[in-house]
């Protein structure tokens, strides 16, 4: 993540530094993590025997630990979200189209003072919205 250390960061939409198994077809009780390089290794294969291979043995699919249309966002975001943005310098907000929540509410639930700074592909939102 840059360089900046895992208790400063929170990754929404989570990254490519680990992964997990998360097949509940094949009748496994919960999640477990998995070596991130296990499953770099089997996406160099060739074809789809490499996370075939990995899901034989881990019993389970397994994906990065990235969330995906439709999944909850991680438990850290909402358990840190209003103590960080109380307490935050800058806030810094990339990729996001305003639309969805809960990322359209953390720039209006920042405090006032707090400068913004939103790094987008198209311009979104406007100073009155954030009143």
């Amino acid at each position: 993540a840059a360089g900046i250390p895992f208790d400063l960061l929170v990754a929404a939409h989570g990254n490519f530094d680990a992964a997990h198994v998360v097949d509940d077809n094949v009748g496994l009780a919960s999640s477990y993590d998995v070596d991130i390089t296990e499953l770099q290794d089997a996406l160099h294969d060739p074809g789809d025997e490499g996370w075939q291979e990995l899901r034989e043995y881990h019993g389970g699919l397994v994906k990065p630990k990235i969330v995906f249309f439709g999944e909850d966002l991680p438990e850290r975001f909402f358990q840190l979200q209003k103590a960080d943005l109380a307490k935050c310098d800058l806030l810094i907000v990339m990729g996001t189209s305003l639309q969805v929540s809960p990322f359209n509410t953390l720039l209006s639930i920042t405090p006032e003072h707090v400068p913004r700074l939103l790094i987008n592909r198209e311009a979104v939102g406007s100073c009155e919205e954030l009143a």
